[in-house]
């Protein structure tokens, strides 16, 4: 068998074997991303469940309340609880719930509530005083209970197959990672080992022969019994260049067998980091550098919830490398979950907290949370613990609300912040890795520099100074990843039929945004 063919089948089977490991390490990310998002739809759905039910009580107990004071205002909570059972089963009607037995159960615990009301809550309000068959009402209650109870049973029993589902998949995912890596590590330890066999000896037989005719022409050359080898041999003036283009290209190939050992996690960090295209009139740019090798515990996602309408996503898990990153991941799919599940920026920031703080293997992070309407402009952002978002109209910088704590150390809420980006202005969100990069004598490189650096509005342009200007100021190593999302409005084209939202056309940034608009969290 010739060289070649002895190289040709090595490299085939090594290739289709990374092939394989890099298909099944997508396939495992695509699906334990998908059961993490069903989980999480799966927990609004067992809120909104906990909210009906707490809407029947509030109904049974205005009821009752008027029965002892029958005046107009105690029967507040009863049309508070009226009005939040409506929106609830509107809500969970828009839903896709494929809970097996939900919706039935669901219509009968509508349906018993009606009655309830039918036959004891408006006789009751419409005379109090007059005769009312007490145990029958508690009875027909009690069997509506009963029916949300087992609404309730149906969405734990729901939850807790996702739960279990989901950490399988953590685990499966893990395994097949280090399977791939273990996988490349013995592929390339074999594949050198036949490299040096095959070429690097007789190579090296060449070189001595070579080197031993320059003392002495009449010294025979090795033979070989491949016809490849024999060729360099016979073919001695081109001897010393043939060698040098050989050893290049066996390092080349080395290096790329070392490099694929970690091709699996390289690939999902590639597919994490990938931005679309912006809809038009505006422009992102994104920078993320990772403190340690090719996995960042950063990560960032930018999409439409609607025609109208972007989230932006920042996030920075504490910790470095592949385990930081699957963090990050899921936190980002929580995130994401929750705004698509309408959540405003705070309330998704509170309840990814809550569910953090559930899992005892989930690690502190910051975030930043953000929703943009595209024709205004208009900024509703939640920050927890990332730096003040800087805001730069393309004359001064300035500084947005810092917002609150970061995630999973203990229980908090997050203010949901208002502001407007004007035309030809430009967003800069940061974590702390770019103004932590020490240089001389130890200093930071600081929020001072990072505002003096800020020159242009062109997202492209600011992102690439900023990097510039962060590794000319770096000495050492890097400590903690360094990411950054710009996000750029353009100047709106006149077109001669403009119309003008009274709203924010004048609205311009100050130093810190004043006031924060508090949205209703949902109930746990």
């Amino acid at each position: 068998m010739s060289l070649r063919v002895r190289l040709g089948v090595v490299a085939l089977v090594f290739l289709t074997v990374v092939l394989v490991a890099v298909g099944m390490s997508a396939l495992m990310v695509r699906s334990w991303n998908q059961t993490v998002d069903e989980r999480g739809e799966a927990r609004m759905i067992a809120d909104d469940v906990s909210e009906l039910r707490l809407a029947f009580s509030d109904q049974e107990t205005g009821v009752r309340g008027f029965q002892l004071d029958p005046e107009d205002e105690s029967l507040q909570p009863y049309r508070d609880g009226v009005a939040g059972e409506r929106r609830i089963v509107r809500r969970l009607n828009d839903r896709e719930i494929d809970i097996p037995g939900f919706e039935a159960q669901l219509d009968a615990a509508i349906g018993t509530g009606e009655t309830w009301r039918d036959e004891v809550a408006e006789p009751v309000i419409e005379n109090p005083t007059g005769g009312f068959d007490e145990g029958g009402a508690r009875a027909q209650f009690d069997a509506l209970r009963v029916q949300l109870d087992e609404l309730d049973q149906l969405v734990t029993a729901e939850l807790s197959m996702l739960d279990r589902e989901a950490e399988r998949m953590r685990r499966l995912l893990f395994t097949v990672l280090f399977a791939s890596a273990l996988t490349a590590i013995v592929g390339t330890a074999l594949a050198a080992s036949l490299f040096r066999r095959w070429v690097t000896r007789p190579l090296a037989e060449i070189s001595a022969g070579a080197r031993r005719l320059t003392g002495d022409d009449t010294v025979p050359m090795p033979r070989f019994d491949v016809a490849e080898l024999q060729d360099v041999s016979d073919a001695i003036d081109q001897l010393q260049a043939s060698l040098r283009a050989a050893r290049d290209r066996a390092v080349a190939a080395l290096d790329g067998i070392e490099q694929s050992a970690v091709l699996a996690i390289q690939v999902r960090t590639e597919l994490a980091d990938e931005l679309g295209e912006m809809p038009d009139g505006w422009d992102a740019r994104t920078l993320l550098v990772p403190a340690e090798g090719v996995v960042a515990g950063d990560c960032f996602d930018i999409g439409l919830l609607d025609q109208g309408r972007m989230y932006v996503v920042l996030i920075d898990v504490t910790g470095h490398g592949a385990s930081a990153a699957l963090n990050a991941l899921k936190a980002k799919s929580q995130l994401r979950a929750a705004l698509r599940s309408r959540r405003g920026p705070g309330p998704a920031l509170d309840w990814l907290s809550r569910e953090m703080l559930k899992d005892e293997r989930a690690d502190l992070l910051t975030a930043f949370v953000a929703v943009i309407d595209l024709p205004s402009g208009r900024i509703r952002y939640a920050n927890a613990g990332h730096p003040p978002p800087l805001l730069f109209d393309g004359t001064e910088v300035h500084r947005l609300d810092p917002g609150g704590p970061l995630v999973g150390a203990f229980e908090a809420n997050w203010p949901t912040t208002e502001t407007t980006l004007p035309d030809g202005s430009t967003l800069l969100v940061h974590t702390d890795g770019l103004t932590d990069v020490v240089g001389d004598e130890r200093e930071r490189f600081g929020d001072e520099r990072l505002r003096a650096a800020i020159t242009t509005a062109d997202p492209h342009l600011l992102l690439e100074r900023l990097e510039s200007e962060v590794e000319l100021f770096r000495r050492g190593t890097r400590t903690d990843d360094i990411t950054a999302i710009a996000i750029h409005r353009a100047v709106a084209v006149d077109t001669g039929d403009v119309h003008h939202d009274d709203e924010h056309a004048t609205a311009m940034p100050s130093a810190t945004v004043e006031g924060s608009v508090r949205e209703d969290t949902m109930r746990s």
